[in-house]
């Protein structure tokens, strides 16, 4: 089984691409995983066209088997510890691909949306799109030392 985030638009900013590419060698050390990025419209007036643009783009990189979890600020809210036994849920369903999917800074089409088998979100605070890539990746990670009960995480 492979993890892989997908986002809407090239990551931009050098430190979060660095911090990405930190977060992904680590979590390659305990399951397959893979950045993949479409590109974002640009210059649209009409948010509701861009949209359905961007999320019309992430459809056509998922595949029928794969099992998807949209990053939406309406989405379920979990802590480090529950992000991982939910993740350990869609892993155990044993899918191909588990695709984490970052949209447009407008959010996600409703076709985008109706494809996802879950919706999470990180936290209720707003983050710069960029940056949750950044915070995605390092729970991810967090998540996979949480599963094998290895020291990076620990509760207060």
């Amino acid at each position: 089984m492979k993890l892989a985030l997908l986002s809407v638009g090239k990551t931009r900013v050098s430190f979060v691409a660095e911090g990405v590419d930190f977060y992904s060698a680590r979590i390659r050390n305990y399951n397959a995983w893979e950045l993949l990025e479409t590109t974002d419209v640009k210059h649209v007036a009409d948010t509701v066209r861009m949209v359905a643009e961007e999320s019309e783009k992430v459809l056509k990189l998922l595949k029928s088997d794969d099992y998807v979890i949209l990053l939406d600020e309406k989405g379920t809210h979990h802590s480090s510890v529950s992000f991982a036994g939910a993740l350990k849920k869609c892993m155990d369903k044993s899918p191909a691909r588990i695709v984490f999917v970052i949209a447009g800074a407008w959010g996600a089409g409703e076709p985008l949306r109706k494809r996802a088998n879950e919706i999470w979100s990180l936290s209720k605070l707003t983050f710069p799109h960029q940056l949750v890539r950044l915070i995605l990746a390092e729970q991810i990670y967090r998540a996979m030392t949480i599963l094998r009960n290895q020291p990076y995480h620990h509760e207060g």
